[in-house]
C-alpha cells in the first residue's frame, strides 16, 4: 500500500510541478528514423478482388466497405507477394488528426513491440554470431543480468536481473506489474508514461525499473507488461554500447526492410526508443516490415522461426486475451508477436485496432489501422477483425 501511495503522490506532485516550474531543456518526444538510400518495391494496386465478403459480427457477413465503416478502419493495406491487392482509406480524419491516406504518418501503439522483438533478435545475432534456432534457444535461457553492464545488473539485482530472456520476451517475467487498473492511477503503465516516456521525463529506464521486484506467484505466468518490453531495449543498449538502440534500428531493421519513408519513435530521457509503443510510420512501410517478417529477413531467419512458433506453452494462461466466441480467436503469445492456436499466421497488435497480420503460407500481409473508439464497437471486435482477415486471404487465393 505504501508503494502505491508513493506512486500516486509522485504522479500528482509531478503534474503540479509541470504547471508551476519551467521545463528543463530535454529531447523532444519522438526522434526521427531515416530511410535507407534505396527502398524495396511494393507494386501499386492491381487485380483488386471483387465481391469480398468479410464479417461485421461473429456470424454475420458483410462487404468490405461496410466492415471498414462499421469497425472504424482508417487504413487497410493488403499485399500478396510484393503487389498491393487492397488499399482503402477512411475519408474522415480518424486515427488522429489529418486526412487518412498513403502519405499520413500513423501513430502506432503496441505494434511497436514486434519491432522491438526483431531488434533484439538482430542484436543478439550480431553480438553472439547466432545463426540457428538451437543457438537462439540456448541464449534465451540466460538471465538478463548476464547481458547488462555491472552497474545496471547491480541496480536490478532483486528484479529484472533474475529474469530469463525467454520469459522477458514472452511477457512471463514474473515482475510485479499492473498494466491497467481501476482507478487508472493504480496502473503501473500510467506511472511509466509519467516518469519515463512523456516529457517532462523524470527518470531513466533503469532507475524506474529498479523499484520493481519479482512476484511471489508461480513463475512464468503471462502478464502483459510495457516494462518487460522497455527492458528489452535496455538489453539492446548494453549489448551494443557503441551504437545506440535507435541507430541500431535505423541502420539495421529499417534499412533491411527497405523502408521508403522517414519514421519516428518516442524516446526516453537518454534518447532510447520506448520499446512497448509509440512508433510513427506510413502504412506501406508497415507492410514492408510485415513482408520482412514473412520472408524471415536478414535477422537471421531462425529468429523469426523461434519468435513466432506456436509452441503449446505459449497459449497457457491467455484465456483472458482470447475470445472463445470462435475457435480461430484462441490466442497465444510468442516473442512480442500474437499467435493463433493451430494456425501458422501471427500478428502485431496495437490498441483500438492496429494490426500487422502475417500469413506465411499464403504470402499475404495485412496492415489495418483503426480507431475502435469512433464506432459502437462490438465486444468481439478483435475476433471479428481476425475472421475478416482470414476471409480476405481466402479470397486472394482465387
Amino acid at each position: 500500500m505504501n508503494f502505491w501511495f508513493r506512486t500516486i503522490l509522485a504522479i500528482v506532485l509531478s503534474t503540479l510541478v509541470s504547471f508551476s516550474s519551467p521545463i528543463a531543456k530535454e529531447l523532444i518526444k519522438n526522434l526521427p528514423i531515416h530511410p535507407p538510400s534505396s527502398h524495396s518495391s511494393i507494386e501499386p494496386l492491381q487485380n483488386v478482388p471483387s465481391g469480398i465478403r468479410v464479417f461485421c459480427t461473429i456470424e454475420t457477413r458483410c462487404d468490405l466497405d461496410e466492415f471498414v465503416r462499421k469497425t472504424g478502419v482508417c487504413a487497410l493495406f493488403v499485399i500478396k507477394g510484393r503487389t498491393t491487392r487492397i488499399e482503402e482509406y477512411n475519408g474522415t480524419d480518424t486515427c488522429e488528426l489529418g486526412k487518412n491516406g498513403p502519405y499520413k504518418d500513423y501513430g502506432i501503439a503496441s505494434m511497436a513491440k514486434s519491432l522491438t522483438s526483431t531488434l533484439v533478435g538482430q542484436v543478439l545475432a550480431e553480438r553472439y554470431h547466432l545463426q540457428t534456432r538451437e543457438q537462439f534457444e540456448r541464449i534465451m535461457t540466460r538471465k538478463l543480468g548476464s547481458f547488462l553492464t555491472l552497474p545496471h545488473r547491480m541496480k536490478l539485482a532483486e528484479g529484472y536481473a533474475k529474469v530469463s530472456m525467454d520469459d522477458l520476451l514472452s511477457m512471463r517475467s514474473n515482475i510485479q506489474w499492473r498494466e491497467s487498473g481501476s482507478p487508472w492511477l493504480l496502473s503501473d503503465e500510467v506511472y511509466y508514461q509519467d516518469q519515463v516516456r512523456v516529457p517532462p521525463r523524470k527518470q531513466n529506464l533503469i532507475g524506474f525499473a529498479s523499484r520493481y521486484r519479482l512476484a511471489r506467484q508461480p513463475p512464468s505466468q503471462f502478464n502483459y507488461s510495457a516494462l518487460d518490453v522497455a527492458m528489452a531495449i535496455a538489453v539492446v543498449k548494453d549489448l551494443s554500447p557503441a551504437r545506440p538502440p535507435l541507430t541500431q534500428f535505423e541502420r539495421g531493421i529499417w534499412a533491411m526492410i527497405g523502408a521508403a519513408h522517414e519514421a519516428s519513435w518516442n524516446v526516453d530521457i537518454d534518447g532510447d526508443p520506448s520499446g512497448p509503443c509509440c512508433f510513427r510510420a506510413r502504412v506501406d512501410d508497415l507492410a514492408r516490415f510485415g513482408r520482412f517478417a514473412l520472408e524471415k529477413g536478414q535477422v537471421p531467419a531462425a529468429w523469426f522461426d523461434l519468435a513466432t512458433a506456436p509452441l503449446k506453452g505459449r497459449f497457457d494462461g491467455l484465456d483472458k486475451e482470447s475470445d472463445h466466441a470462435d475457435p480461430s480467436c484462441e490466442l497465444g503469445y510468442g516473442y512480442y508477436w500474437w499467435l493463433r492456436r493451430n494456425r501458422p499466421d501471427y500478428f502485431a497488435f496495437g490498441r483500438f485496432g492496429q494490426f500487422i497480420h502475417v500469413y506465411p503460407e499464403d504470402d499475404v500481409v495485412i496492415v489495418q489501422l483503426s480507431d475502435w473508439r469512433t464506432v459502437p464497437a462490438d465486444k468481439h471486435i478483435r475476433c471479428i477483425t481476425l475472421k475478416s482477415h482470414d476471409a480476405i486471404v481466402r479470397r486472394l487465393r482465387n
